[in-house]
């Protein structure tokens, strides 16, 4: 109501410029919609939350011409493996979750802590124990899961304790460590 009391103030006033009234019209509409921004989606900060039901299971992204998947995940209540490459029964990493933050009703990043017998092999592995896997785009039989890694030097991101990676692998860091343009959808074979 006062943007509005303003610009007639105004109006009245100084006989306003033909762009100072528009201009004041799209400040009094869009002043609400950063409010709510703000109080939605503005902070940084991971929440927890609950791991989807529909993101448990089994899923592989085969590259077009092969018969084995180039990668897949097994996401069960607890845990998360993941694989690449053609072994069926191999996974280069297994770990306990324990934390989700859901970002929206189809994204969001798992932080895991690696099993002591199934830390990652990848050249690069820092030795810490904790490691974030994000995910968007969730439907059905579809998603895209990605491992994260730091992208300016494609070392390895994994942190010592739970709470330098709820810390680290929040929602406006994301691009810091996926880039979605790369990452395949995965689809499911199993629940």
């Amino acid at each position: 109501m006062i943007p509005f009391l303003l610009i007639v103030y105004l109006r009245k006033k100084y006989f306003a410029s033909r762009f100072l009234i528009p201009a004041l019209l799209l400040l009094t509409l869009l002043l609400p919609c950063c409010e709510l921004y703000g109080k939605i989606g503005g902070s940084d900060e991971n929440i927890q939350g609950a791991l989807p039901p529909l993101l448990r299971g089994e899923w592989i992204f085969i590259q077009p011409g092969l018969s084995t998947p180039a990668e897949r995940y097994l996401i069960e209540e607890n845990t998360i493996q993941y694989g690449y490459g053609g072994g069926e029964l191999e996974y280069d990493f297994k770990g306990t979750i324990h934390f989700v933050s859901n970002y929206s009703m189809d994204s969001g990043v798992i932080i895991i802590e690696y099993f002591n017998s199934h830390r990652p092999s990848y050249a690069g592995y820092n030795g810490n124990s904790f490691f974030a896997v994000y995910y968007r785009n969730l439907k059905t039989n579809t998603v895209q899961l990605a491992n994260s890694i730091n992208l300016a030097d494609l070392s390895a991101p994994d942190t010592a304790t739970l709470e330098e990676a709820i810390a680290k692998f929040t929602r406006l860091k994301m691009g810091s460590f996926v880039d979605w343009g790369v990452v395949q959808h995965q689809s499911r074979v199993r629940q």
